[in-house]
């Protein structure tokens, strides 16, 4: 990798990774996966077969997808493997392996460090795998400070991973609607809320979570979104606003100024190109 002040360029296969001294960030999609860079691999090695795929028998561990956070993956070619941190549906987890989820190359679908999966978790004789594995689609909104507190959001936050999430909060609750939202605690004026879902949930969750009406509230776009906006509907956050924020994610737009067509519709499309 390449070292370019407080980012790392990872090359992975057809696509470029910045890891972030405090957070693990794709360019494009997802972005701050964790605070801290972070591997169970130097003391694992002992553990043979973890660097392979999976021997014996898996049986079924539940009967509905899980949810968990890709927070590390090792590049060995058609023995690829990585960790899922499991945020939902997933139990009998924590006495090994810290908690985590093993998953191969085989059962994953472009493994990116940060983003959320659903998968499908199994048992075999090393423990708990993830299988069927699928990226989540994600849409950012950001808000003022000063005006955070009209954005709805349940009573109840959570650190999954203390030990390597420790400046964002998750919302189990949203769970059951079929999303993950998360909260960034970073330094700076505004506060970023991600959420994590099909298109359909996400709308849904949004507008449940007045981030739809929010009068100041806007989406951050992806270089591949903000190429599909009106030149003149997008604005930079600058690095005084958020100072964590990566440089290709500093565009954003309101969903609710320059367009005859509502909120609602207007986040609905954007994940058409997504």
């Amino acid at each position: 990798f390449h070292w370019l002040r407080n980012i790392w360029f990872v090359n992975q296969p057809g696509k470029a990774v910045l890891v972030h001294r405090e957070d693990v960030m794709a360019d494009d999609q997802p972005w701050g996966g964790g605070e801290q860079t972070w591997s169970k691999s130097s003391s694992w090695q002992d553990w043979k077969g973890w660097d392979t795929d999976w021997v014996g028998q898996r049986t079924a561990a539940g009967d509905s997808p899980a949810v968990g956070i890709l927070i590390e993956w090792q590049n060995k070619g058609f023995n690829s493997f990585g960790w899922i941190h499991p945020l939902h549906g997933v139990s009998g987890a924590e006495g090994r392996h810290g908690g985590d989820v093993y998953v191969h190359c085989n059962d994953i679908q472009e493994p990116r460090l940060g983003s959320i999966v659903t998968f499908m978790a199994y048992q075999d004789q090393q423990g708990l795998g993830a299988q069927e594995c699928r990226p989540r689609s994600v849409i950012r909104f950001v808000v003022p400070d000063s005006s955070a507190d009209l954005v709805k959001l349940p009573s109840k936050e959570a650190i999954p991973a203390p030990s390597h999430l420790k400046s964002s909060v998750f919302y189990p609750e949203m769970e059951e609607k079929g999303v993950t939202l998360r909260k960034y605690l970073w330094e700076g004026s505004r506060r970023v809320f991600e959420l994590w879902g099909n298109p359909q949930d996400v709308v849904a969750a949004a507008e449940q979570l007045a981030l739809l009406e929010h009068p100041e509230a806007e989406v951050l776009l992806s270089p591949q979104m903000a190429r599909r906006q009106d030149p003149d509907s997008l604005r930079l956050v600058s690095a005084e606003e958020l100072p964590h924020l990566p440089a290709k994610c500093r565009l954003a737009t309101s969903l609710r100024a320059g367009s005859s067509a509502s909120p609602r519709q207007r986040l609905t499309d954007l994940f058409d190109v997504l």
